[in-house]
């Protein structure tokens, strides 16, 4: 059963949420702690029991989204899902919803990475790594299976990763379109991008198989080049 949430929790994350939105309208160079504990309708001391400094403010909402990025990035993959496909359709919607539900906290990390101490600001390179490692193996993994189209694995883990930040800027959550189908639809267009026709597709991976392929390309070549060779010689006729 979740915790009850304490009155001081609730100020504490009301402190959190105007700051952010401060952050975001005034800039973080433009926002004082006057100003966020006037918003909120603290006084100074108030403020300053909960948060010593507006750069503590900044921490505190990194945190909560590096942390949770990070601990999705070690997340066991469910056992029904492990296939390239599978596995990164998981990867882009668990990535998508943390963005779609943590949209402003993103935004304030994203514009504001310079201004946290240099141990904050190491903790959320590294969660960022590890995000794009997940991704990239699954790619290499569906590539080296014969699912996915051969290409740069970094460069299409680092696209599919901005198609789901970059939500964090444009989504409504009062909108028409909600979370959910939003992070299904990012997905979609991830595996597109990177998943062969069915008929390109492996049946089982290794040499062979890939051979086979092969073939058949050659096969397919040979009837064209019949084909054209056959029309050019009835117009000769």
């Amino acid at each position: 059963m979740a915790k009850a949430q304490t009155k001081s929790d609730a100020l504490r994350d009301s402190i959190l949420e105007v700051a952010t939105r401060l952050f975001i309208e005034r800039g973080f160079d433009g926002t004082g702690l006057n100003d966020i504990a006037d918003a909120v309708g603290l006084s100074r001391p108030a403020l300053y029991y909960y948060f010593k400094s507006k750069e503590a403010i900044l921490e505190e909402l990194t945190t909560a989204v590096t942390r949770t990025a990070a601990d999705l990035a070690t997340e066991a993959i469910p056992e029904a899902m492990r296939t390239p496909s599978g596995i990164l359709r998981h990867l882009v919607m668990r990535h998508a919803m943390l963005i779609l539900s943590h949209p402003l906290q993103f935004r304030v990390v994203e514009r504001n990475e310079n201004n946290l101490p240099p141990k904050q600001r190491k903790l959320a390179e590294q969660s960022r790594r590890a995000v794009l490692a997940q991704f990239r193996q699954a790619i290499e993994s569906g590539i080296d299976q014969g699912k996915f189209r051969v290409m740069d694995a970094k460069v299409a883990a680092f696209s599919i990763i901005g198609m789901c930040n970059w939500t964090a800027w444009w989504f409504n959550p009062s909108g028409q379109v909600s979370m959910g189908e939003v992070a299904r639809q990012i997905a979609d267009m991830a595996l597109g991008s990177v998943e062969l026709p069915s008929s390109r597709k492996l049946d089982r991976a290794g040499p062979a198989a890939i051979l086979q392929l092969l073939r058949d390309d050659l096969t397919l070549l040979e009837r064209s080049l019949d084909s054209s060779a056959a029309g050019k010689t009835g117009r000769h006729e």
